[in-house]
């Protein structure tokens, strides 16, 4: 007799975990395998080799469009120091277009050279990456 609650408790322990499978849209993380389509990254400013004086904000604009977007970022980074002076993260599921907006006030000794970079993926993982370099001078 001991035998079928044996059974019956393994069965019950076994179907109580919590679903999620690729199909469960609950997770903002849906992987959709059959999305093929990269995001559409455009920066309007800063344009690549763009020179700031000291002082000034260097605004970096522009717009993502996708049929599934899911997340990106902005990472500014100094590259005489390769440290990263601002990074400004995106969660947007599902929105067709996204514009998108970063500011830095750049306060320097020396002419310095800055790499940003805009990624953004989609629920496919498809990932677009575009670079600007600019420099601040002192």
């Amino acid at each position: 007799m001991k035998a079928p609650i044996i059974y019956c408790s393994l069965f019950l322990f076994a179907s109580c975990g919590k679903g999620g499978g690729a199909a469960d849209d609950s997770s903002h993380n849906y992987y959709d395998p059959n999305d093929y389509t990269y995001p559409t990254v455009v920066v309007n400013t800063p344009t690549d080799s763009q020179a700031f004086p000291n002082g000034s904000s260097i605004d970096v604009t522009g717009n993502v469009s996708d049929n599934s977007l899911y997340q990106g970022s902005i990472t500014m980074v100094n590259d005489n120091s390769g440290l990263v002076v601002k990074d400004q993260n995106y969660e947007i599921h599902y929105i067709p277009s996204y514009n998108f907006s970063m500011s830095y006030v750049a306060s320097v000794s020396a002419l310095t050279s800055y790499t940003i970079t805009v990624k953004f993926e989609d629920h496919g993982h498809n990932v677009t990456t575009k670079t600007v370099k600019v420099t601040v001078n002192p």
